[in-house]
């Protein structure tokens, strides 16, 4: 990558306020796809409580928080080879090979925890929040255990942290895309991660109330911007759109009724949302394995429909400015 070339950095919040529809999942395939495949400089944010993006990213690039966890991530996988190792699929074969190498795992003292409890007079520094995993991909952990939702700290502390730590370390100028994996639920994090963000992205998995969801989603969004306006005066948050996850390449008839439900909706229409045409295909590998990549496995269909998707976003951003 040529350095001499000024990166002007874009910030992106992955968001929807429902567990279990993709968002850890898009956010580290679009990251990692991004860093090895496009030479583009990444940064990735946990702010999810559930750390799944953290422990992810860790168990791929050989990371853990702590000793103990590191023993015990050890331990599953040792389990892991004996139960792969009865499996007789080439991808689960390939995947067997890599976990007979030798695992040493390094611990990461870095912490988005450094990030929300720094100061003004003393903002933390890169190294003591940032984890380099490769020369393209750094990634911002998540908190380790329930003092993330518990901590008493003032929350206009907490809603301005990643904004002044992304201000403070010159970030914009550093990485070409600042990728934030969000909380599944309204909090003083959920501000934290829309006031740096420029652009906002939506995975939705097709079901009864999915509508619903994104309609009261954009409303919150919609409070959040109008309380804060200061910071997006200069810096709309802009919408990317609607990424519908988890279809199977041939969806039942279930799944193309809801997915045109959504997309002809009322309520939607009136928040102007965009709908992606690339849909993120389901991979049952990336629902059993936390080190699983798509652009690290041997699946071609899931690796073109990634790339695909990534051109789809990237167009988005462009269009949107």
């Amino acid at each position: 990558m040529d350095s001499e070339v000024e990166i002007k950095g874009k910030v992106i919040s992955v968001l929807n306020m429902k567990g279990g529809v993709g968002k850890t999942t898009i956010t580290k395939e679009i990251g990692y796809h991004l860093s090895t495949l496009r030479d583009k400089k990444v940064l990735l944010i946990d702010v999810d409580p559930q750390l799944n993006l953290t422990q992810s990213l860790f168990r791929f690039y050989g990371f853990a928080q702590t000793e103990e966890l590191a023993k015990k991530i050890l331990v599953e996988e040792e389990q892991l080879q004996e139960e792969l190792h009865e499996i007789t699929t080439e991808e689960s074969k390939n995947l067997s090979e890599e976990k007979k190498k030798e695992v040493k795992l390094k611990i990461s003292e870095a912490s988005i925890e450094r990030v929300f409890s720094s100061t003004t007079s003393s903002p933390a520094k890169e190294k003591e929040a940032i984890q380099i995993l490769a020369p393209n991909l750094h990634i911002i952990p998540g908190e380790l255990g329930v003092e993330f939702t518990l901590r008493n700290l003032n929350s206009g502390k907490i809603e301005n942290g990643i904004y002044e730590f992304i201000k403070k370390n010159n970030l914009r100028n550093k990485y070409h895309y600042i990728i934030i994996d969000c909380p599944p639920t309204y909090s003083s994090y959920t501000i934290a991660a829309l006031k740096p963000s420029d652009y906002l992205l939506i995975p939705v998995k097709p079901e009864a109330y999915s509508i619903t969801g994104v309609d009261m989603l954009m409303n919150v969004i919609k409070s959040v911007v109008e309380e804060n306006d200061p910071y997006f005066e200069t810096k709309p948050l802009k919408n990317l759109g609607i990424i519908f996850t988890d279809i199977k390449q041939s969806p039942s008839i279930g799944t193309t009724k809801l997915i045109k439900d959504i997309t002809d909706s009322e309520k939607i229409a009136k928040h102007q949302i965009n709908i992606f045409a690339t849909r993120f295909l389901s991979n049952a590998y990336m629902k059993n394995r936390l080190d699983y990549f798509i652009d690290a496995s041997n699946s071609e269909k899931s690796k073109l429909n990634l790339e695909v998707l990534v051109d789809e976003i990237l167009e988005r951003i462009d269009e949107l400015g």
